[in-house]
């Protein structure tokens, strides 16, 4: 393991320390924070939010783990496109200024925080803290996390995962959007009309 696997390992480190940390700090709370699935009927939707990006997520944490461990894999998998050091640098820059990112968010989102769409959700619409520069935060910090992972492995893997959880985290984002037009409003589209989707 060089420096570079060091700081991809102490990245995932952090990302679980929040995102699990969070999630136990609301549950003590009474908050149901896992939401995935709960809002919708449709099949399509359903296969995206329950099956495709949960599985997506959990194979490149695990990808990512046995990579920066340097586990053997068969060489179609496991060899790199480009081997440049100054393009790993920059991955492992994304990879920590997503995780600030993703911090700041928590921090802005305060127990209104869910995974998936929470149709019961109470609370006001954020549009303070990160959530003045992005409309979406959290998942800005995981196409910067999944981009940043693909230029450090840059191999077939990591270039397939990264692609198809960006699209994923996008379409999410589409229904994400649908759900709060139609829950606030013109508050929301005047919200949408000022604060950029990503930046």
């Amino acid at each position: 393991m060089d420096f570079i696997d060091i700081l991809v390992i102490i990245s995932l480190v952090l990302f679980y320390g929040l995102f699990i940390g969070r999630i136990i700090l609301l549950y003590q709370k009474g908050i149901k924070v896992w939401v995935i699935g709960t809002s919708t009927k449709k099949t399509s939707e359903i296969i995206l939010e329950r099956i495709l990006l949960p599985i997506a997520l959990l194979t490149s944490f695990v990808f990512i783990i046995i990579t920066a461990l340097h586990i053997k894999l068969p060489a179609i998998i496991s060899n790199y496109l480009i081997n440049i050091i100054w393009i790993k640098y920059i991955g492992i820059i994304f990879c920590y200024i997503g995780l600030i990112i993703f911090l700041f968010a928590l921090i802005s989102f305060g127990k209104a925080w869910r995974i998936g769409i929470d149709e019961n959700n109470t609370n006001e619409l954020i549009t303070t803290g990160m959530f003045k520069y992005s409309r979406n935060p959290i998942f800005l910090f995981m196409d910067l996390y999944f981009l940043g992972i693909m230029l450090i492995y840059p191999n077939i893997i990591f270039i397939l995962l990264a692609t198809g959880t960006i699209i994923g985290i996008h379409l999410q984002i589409l229904r994400e959007e649908k759900f709060l037009s139609s829950k606030f409003g013109e508050k929301y589209i005047e919200y949408k009309n000022r604060t950029g989707r990503y930046i």
